[in-house]
This record gives C-alpha cells, structure tokens and sequence, in this order.
C-alpha cells in the first residue's frame, strides 16, 4: 500500500470536521512501526512519536472537561473516571466507527495478523491522529476533535454508565477445558448518600480475596474489581 493522500483519507476528515494543511501529518498518523520498518530505506517513520504526544494531548483535554462538569469531585475519582474514557477498548471503538482501521499502512506481516482489526493498534492510531491534529492546526483545533469524538463517553462515564465487560470476561477465564475455578463477588461496604453512594465489591477466586475496588455502583464496582483481578491472576 503505497502512502499517499487519497480520498478515503479525505472522508476521514470530512468525518472528525477537520482538514489538514499539511496531509504528511495525516498519513504518518496512520503508520504503523511495521510498514515504516518495512520501508526504512526510503526513510519512512511511524506514528510512536505522534502516539507518545496525543496521549498527553488527551489526558489533558478529557482532565479539563471533566474537571469543569464535575467540580465535586476529588482527584482519585476524576482519576479513574478518565482512564475509562481514555482508555484502549473506548478509543478502539471511535476508531471502528471512523473506519481508521482501514486507511492503516502496514506492514506485510502485520496486514496478515489481522493488524487492521487489532484494539491496541485502533487506540494507538486515534493517539495519534489527535496529536497530528495538534501539530498541524494548534491546541484548539485539536481540543474540538478530541472533544467530537469523545464527549459521549465522557459524559456515560461521568453519569457511571460506560462499563465494559470484564466481569464476564473474568468469569470465562475462570471456566476453561482444563480448570474450573470459583468466583465470587462480595459487596465489603458501602458508603455516602442515597444519591452518591459508594459501593466497595471484593473479587474471590476459590475462597481466596485476589482485590477490591470502589464503584458508584454495585455493577461498577464489580467492573472495576474484576478488571483489577484480570490483571494481576496468573492462571
């Protein structure tokens, strides 16, 4: 695939509302480390310097949005409300929707592992298109795509209703052809008002307590719990 602007790249602007001035930006966004590999002696680069940049550039933009809407809040809680919103799953999902995995330039290799459909490649590519962004328009012009794109998340995660399933996930790991482990789920405390109340699930895992984790609900808590698990249970 060779890299130059066309005009499926141009329907991926027409789609986030805004055009490049330079469109070097726009196509080194979409590189992976595999095609600029692949093509290292006509001195092709990918995206990880760009992918470094917009996940600061995010950070920040969703930090403030959510500092601005939710002034109540304290730091460990935005915290975490953030890391939902910035997260590989949700920046892999407004990829899938803006087709991004499409426009990718590969390598061989990677094009033959299915690297177009891969939630880790999609976030990384929407990192750096919102740095692309930032370099080629200013700050603003940056802070408007991230905010298109991301504001209906933002705002499910912020009322608690961006959750991902990794309960579920979880529970599948724990039923295998070879092993069948038990797994329970124990609300430990819950604390605060009727209308903010805060519920705190521990994760059990054959009698034994692997983590615990805080939530705005039951069902967030125990997201949150077994997203935790998922991490650090070694099968």
């Amino acid at each position: 695939m060779e890299r130059v602007y066309s005009s499926e790249h141009e329907k991926l602007e027409q789609k986030i509302s805004y055009s490049f001035k330079d469109k070097e930006f726009l196509l080194l966004a979409l590189t992976h480390s595999t095609y600029a590999y692949e093509h290292r002696k006509t001195g092709s680069v990918s995206n990880q310097r760009l992918e470094f940049l917009g996940d600061a550039i995010l950070d920040f933009i969703v930090g403030e949005e959510m500092y601005k809407q939710k002034s109540d809040w304290d730091e460990g809680k935005l915290s975490k409300t953030r890391a939902l919103v910035v997260c590989e799953k949700t920046l892999a999902k407004e990829a899938e929707k803006l087709d991004v995995g499409s426009l990718l330039f590969l390598g061989k290799g990677e094009e033959g592992t299915g690297g177009r459909q891969k939630i880790s490649t999609l976030a990384d590519t929407m990192e750096s298109l919102f740095a692309a962004i930032y370099l080629d328009g200013g700050f603003e012009a940056a802070k408007k795509v991230v905010l298109s794109c991301l504001s209906p998340y933002i705002s499910q995660a912020l009322s608690g209703e961006l959750i991902f399933d990794y309960k579920s996930r979880l529970l599948e790991k724990a039923q295998t052809k070879h092993e069948s482990h038990q797994v329970l789920f124990q609300v430990v405390r819950e604390d605060g008002p009727v209308h903010d109340r805060i519920f705190e699930v521990a994760v059990l895992i054959d009698g034994q307590e692997i983590v615990r984790a805080e939530g705005r609900s039951k069902k967030q808590a125990e997201q949150e719990a077994s997203r935790l698990a998922l991490d650090i249970w070694k099968q």
